[in-house]
C-alpha cells in the first residue's frame, strides 16, 4: 500500500511539473497573437487601407501634404517626432507661431521633396519613417512599395474645409490614438454658431467678394465655384463674385472690373499692398471698388495660410465678418476670438503683438 501512495505521488507531481513546464510555451503563444492583435487597420480617405503599428511604436513622422502639417501639430503627442515635412508648411505659416508649438521645426528635413510635391524615395528612406503623411496621387509618387505605412489625406471631390477639416483631425486622432475635449468638429459648430448670431442681426445687402488665389508674374487666378472659397463666404455671409466661374480659373482685368466685389482675398503670390498701391506691372487696380475702400486685404497665415484647410479653419469665416462686416464683429472682438481659439486648441498664448502681426497686411517678398 505504501509503494503505492508513493506511485501515485510521483505521478501527480509529474503532471504537476509537466504542466508547469508548458506554461512558457504557452504564454509566447499568447504573446504572439496579442502583437498581431496590436497591429491596427484604417480606411484613410483616400479609401486604402493601411496597416499601422501601435500608436506608440510611431516615432518618425513625415508629411508631405502641407495643410495637415498644422493638424499634427496640434495632435501629435510630441512635435520632436515629426522629422521630414514639406517645406511650405513652414513659408506658408507664421514661424514665430509654428515655434510655439514645434520648437525644433527648422531641424525638420525639407529637402526629400520637390516643389511639385515629388518626394525624393532615397532621401526619403534616410530619414527611417514610421509613418508617411500625403495627399492625394500626384504626391504618392516615390512613396510606394517602400514597407512603410502611408496614409492618403485628400477626400476626392470634396470642397467644404468644415468637411475637409474634421476629417483630418478625426483620422490623425485615430492614428496617434489621442482623445481631446477640444476638437475641430466642436470648434466648427462652435464657429458656425457665433458666425450665425452675428449675421443674424444685419439687415443690409450682402456684399461681394473674391478670393484671388494668386497674382504672380501678371497671371490672375480667381476661386470660383466648387471651390473653398464657395464655403468662407457662404459661412461670412458673402456673395462669390466669380460664382460664374467653376473651380481655379485664370481671368483678366476687364474680367475684374465686371465683377467690381466689394472686397478681395489675397490668398498667394503678390499681396495686397502691391495692388493698393497700383504697382503690378501691366495691371489698373484704380478703376475697382476695393482699390478705393482699400478692402483688397491678405488672408492671414498663423499655424497655417487660412486661405487654405488647416487646423485655425473654424477662425476663418469670423474673420472674414470682422473685414467684411466689422459693424458686426469687429477686429479688436474678432482678436479676442483669436486668442481664445489658441488657447484652447494648442494651450498657447499668442499676446497682443502676435495677434497684430498675423492680422497685418504682408509685407513683399
Amino acid at each position: 500500500m505504501k509503494n503505492l501512495w508513493i506511485i501515485i505521488l510521483a505521478s501527480v507531481l509529474a503532471l504537476f511539473f509537466a504542466g508547469c513546464g508548458n506554461v512558457p510555451a504557452s504564454s509566447a503563444s499568447d504573446i504572439e497573437d496579442t502583437s498581431r492583435s496590436l497591429v491596427r487597420t484604417v480606411t484613410d480617405l483616400g479609401g486604402n487601407t493601411v496597416k499601422l503599428p501601435p500608436a506608440e511604436e510611431i516615432r518618425r513622422v513625415v508629411v508631405i501634404a502641407p495643410p495637415t502639417a498644422s493638424i499634427l501639430l496640434g495632435v501629435i503627442p510630441d512635435t520632436d517626432m515629426i522629422v521630414g515635412a514639406n517645406e511650405r508648411a513652414f513659408t506658408s505659416a507664421n514661424n514665430e507661431i509654428v515655434g510655439k508649438l514645434f520648437p525644433n521645426w527648422s531641424r525638420a528635413e525639407t529637402a526629400f521633396v520637390s516643389e511639385g510635391f515629388v518626394s525624393n524615395t532615397e532621401e526619403l528612406l534616410k530619414l527611417n519613417p514610421d509613418i508617411v503623411f500625403y495627399y492625394g496621387d500626384f504626391q504618392k509618387s516615390g512613396i510606394e512599395n517602400l514597407g512603410i505605412p502611408t496614409v492618403d489625406f485628400m477626400i476626392e471631390g470634396e470642397n467644404n474645409p468644415q468637411t475637409v477639416t474634421i476629417a483630418w483631425d478625426n483620422l490623425m486622432r485615430r492614428i496617434f490614438d489621442m482623445e481631446g475635449s477640444t476638437t475641430l468638429e466642436q470648434e466648427w459648430k462652435d464657429s458656425n454658431q457665433k458666425a450665425q448670431e452675428v449675421l443674424s442681426t444685419y439687415k443690409g445687402e450682402k456684399k461681394s467678394a473674391l478670393f484671388l488665389f494668386s497674382n504672380t508674374g501678371g497671371a490672375i487666378a480667381v476661386y470660383g465655384s466648387h471651390t473653398y472659397a464657395d464655403t468662407w463666404f457662404e459661412k461670412s455671409g458673402l456673395i462669390n463674385a466669380a460664382a460664374d466661374v467653376k473651380g481655379q480659373a485664370e481671368v483678366s482685368m476687364e474680367q475684374l472690373y465686371e465683377w467690381d466685389p466689394d472686397h478681395i482675398y489675397v490668398f498667394i503670390g503678390s499681396p495686397a499692398s502691391m495692388m493698393l498701391s497700383n504697382k503690378v506691372k501691366g495691371q489698373d487696380w484704380s478703376m475697382l471698388t476695393a482699390y478705393k475702400n482699400k478692402t483688397i486685404i491678405d488672408i492671414p497665415q498663423a499655424i497655417y495660410s487660412w486661405g487654405s484647410p488647416c487646423s485655425d479653419s473654424p477662425l476663418m469665416p469670423l474673420w472674414l465678418i470682422s473685414r467684411s462686416y466689422p459693424e458686426l464683429l469687429s477686429v479688436k472682438e474678432f482678436s479676442t476670438l483669436f486668442s481664445k481659439y489658441y488657447e484652447r486648441m494648442y494651450g498657447i498664448e499668442l499676446g497682443d503683438e502676435l495677434i497684430t502681426t498675423v492680422l497685418s497686411p504682408r509685407k513683399p517678398q
